[in-house]
């Protein structure tokens, strides 16, 4: 068992090699940075995709569907795109549907 709690220990660096914790943020530690940074930028390319597909949406309220919080990509700006969307958008977020369109059913 103190073979495995050793093995741990210098595994993630808080075994005291060279101060109380300055092996596990240079090593293990710095892991959770590369990690934030990762799911960063995995958390920005979800937020600014076109909801249909894969592509990035166009910026500047260009491929806003109006009434929703949601964008399209190029390919997506159609009036029967943007229709389908809406219906999605108030059965998918009723209750953010009915604040974006006040008095509309």
């Amino acid at each position: 068992m103190i073979a495995i709690w050793h093995w741990l220990l210098q595994v993630t660096g808080t075994d005291n090699e060279a101060g109380r914790w300055y092996a596990f943020w240079s090593g293990f530690g710095a892991d959770f940075t590369e990690g934030a940074i990762f799911f960063s930028i995995i958390g920005l390319y979800h937020r600014h995709k076109c909801q249909s597909c894969w592509r990035p949406a166009l910026k500047g309220g260009l491929g806003r569907v109006e009434g929703t919080h949601y964008e399209t990509c190029h390919k997506h700006t159609t009036k029967e795109d943007h229709e389908s969307l809406k219906l999605k958008h108030k059965l998918k977020h009723p209750l953010m549907h009915e604040h974006l369109n006040p008095g509309v059913e």
